[in-house]
């Protein structure tokens, strides 16, 4: 899409979304839905894109999509997952727990029972962000250990805003960093885990240099960041992989899935790059079952592109 109408689209959320918050919620998030339908329906060019990138990515899985309808459902989606979770500020407790369907919380408290903190395993699926924003309304004690989000809601950007030695701003990371940068990251994060915290962080990051591994996702390799699977195997803290899927109805369906340990002899034996595919496998699980909640995943540069690039 063309920048100028990704900049009209921003400042249509920002002027409507106020004034949505009024209405049921799941009504207000079909409508924004609707705005990315719409332009599905009137942009020649765009309906093109999208019925290239769904066909290559039925093609890859294997899948039997109606790719009309995945499509039209998609630019939906990637409107609705922009807004982050700024629909939800400022709404009382009250209405914002209905638009939550969650799944397996048993989960993550059992794992959270250990003492060694958790590691939510999250990704660019779905509502990526609105489990941090549950988790936080619910009270857990939550660190982000990846870039720090942006467009989020100001009640989010509140949980941002600890101080002391394992406070927030501490834990976010730059893909402008260097090796000792990235080395005391991964110390404060493992402190934030031996403090009995939830750290959030993304499995499907494409990611260069150290603490990466090559997998396949969508038959196309990429690398990337196994950061996840090094903390895991040095803290002995359990991995809960967690996903958000945006439902027609309007509302957000959470899924806590069951618990793993990753061995501590992982980082010694190539047993790394294996973690690493299997959330991966996971995840490319859930695009087969929703595809219209895979995002940007469709429009991944291919593995020729990357290296022409």
């Amino acid at each position: 899409m063309e920048r100028r109408m990704l900049n009209v689209r921003k400042q249509l959320l920002r002027t409507i979304l106020p004034v949505f918050r009024y209405l049921p919620l799941p009504l207000a998030s079909r409508m924004i839905a609707g705005i990315g339908r719409t332009e599905y329906h009137l942009m020649s060019k765009l309906r093109v894109a999208y019925r290239e990138a769904v066909g290559r990515a039925r093609e890859s899985l294997g899948c039997d999509w109606d790719i009309d309808s995945v499509s039209l459902d998609l630019a939906g989606n990637q409107v609705w997952w922009r807004t982050r979770d700024m629909l939800l500020d400022g709404v009382p407790d009250s209405r914002a727990e209905p638009m939550f369907l969650v799944s397996g919380r048993e989960r993550l408290d059992s794992a959270l029972e250990q003492g060694k903190g958790v590691i939510l395993l999250t990704s660019h699926y779905g509502g990526h962000l609105l489990p941090a924003h549950w988790l936080a309304r619910r009270g857990y004690t939550l660190r982000f250990f990846m870039e720090r989000p942006r467009h989020v809601s100001k009640f989010l950007e509140r949980q941002f805003e600890s101080e002391g030695p394992l406070a927030q701003d501490k834990l976010f990371i730059s893909r402008k960093g260097n090796a000792n940068g990235s080395a005391g990251s991964i110390l404060r994060a493992s402190r934030a885990l031996g403090a009995g915290m939830v750290l959030y962080l993304a499995g499907d990051v494409r990611w260069s240099g150290a603490h990466t591994q090559q997998a396949t996702f969508l038959g196309q390799k990429h690398q990337f960041s196994a950061t996840w699977v090094n903390l895991a195997a040095m803290t002995g803290a359990p991995v809960v992989p967690i996903f958000c899927h945006m439902q027609p109805q309007g509302r957000y369906h959470v899924e806590f899935h069951p618990s793993f340990q990753i061995p501590n002899d992982a980082l010694h034996d190539g047993q790394s790059q294996v973690w690493v595919q299997k959330f991966l496998g996971l995840l490319e699980q859930e695009v087969r079952l929703h595809p219209s909640n895979s995002n940007e995943y469709f429009f991944w540069p291919t593995e020729d592109a990357e290296v022409a690039a």
